[in-house]
């Protein structure tokens, strides 16, 4: 019997957070600094707080939580981060994402049936939207923006083509210069009206 709709959903939410775990902890082992320091050890906090829920409503729907392995390609992201205004915008992000992807699930009628998993669902929302809140305010006292600013073109040249000694377009040798005089297009000669038969 395929899993269904909901399971996938949950099981895939519950995958993000245990990966979240391991990168959060894995930044802390950086000693990125007490304020930093502070936000991961709550960020670890939230997330262990928010799993244990999850996998109780997901044993009850027969689903082996034990066997979930981590987001591989997700890890790849946040260890290609390589400071700390990196990795906190990572954070932001992430928790960025989250908090819009419980907004949808609120209004998603699958996944709102059963008042229990519509409660959950609330109440990991929160915890996700008071982190990313910490997390914004964090960045704030560091003054590190959440958005990375744009890359200003404006200043930058193209190179100039190479020029090659010797060579010369054949273009206007085979079509022929253009004609900068004015001159009028042809008319065409239309032909004579039938006169109408006077009655």
């Amino acid at each position: 019997m395929p899993e269904s709709i909901v399971a996938i959903r949950l099981v895939r939410n519950l995958r993000y957070k245990l990966t979240y775990i391991k990168i959060f902890e894995s930044y802390l082992e950086t000693e990125p600094g007490p304020a930093v320091a502070a936000l991961l050890s709550s960020l670890i906090q939230a997330q262990q707080t928010a799993i244990a829920p999850l996998s109780s409503y997901l044993r009850r729907l027969d689903v082996n939580v034990q066997d979930i392995e981590l987001d591989e390609k997700l890890m790849r992201h946040a260890f290609g981060r390589d400071d700390v205004k990196g990795r906190l915008r990572f954070i932001y992000e992430g928790l960025s994402r989250a908090v819009a992807w419980y907004r949808t699930q609120v209004v998603d009628k699958q996944m709102t049936a059963d008042p229990e998993l519509r409660d959950l669902l609330l109440e990991l929302g929160e915890i996700d939207a008071a982190k990313l809140w910490l997390t914004e305010a964090t960045m704030a006292m560091l003054r590190i923006s959440a958005r990375p600013k744009p890359k200003d073109y404006s200043d930058q040249r193209r190179p100039e083509p190479q020029r090659l000694e010797g060579w010369q377009s054949r273009l206007l040798e085979d079509v022929g210069r253009p004609s900068w005089s004015v001159e009028r297009p042809p008319r065409w000669r239309q032909p004579p009206r039938p006169r109408r038969k006077e009655q």
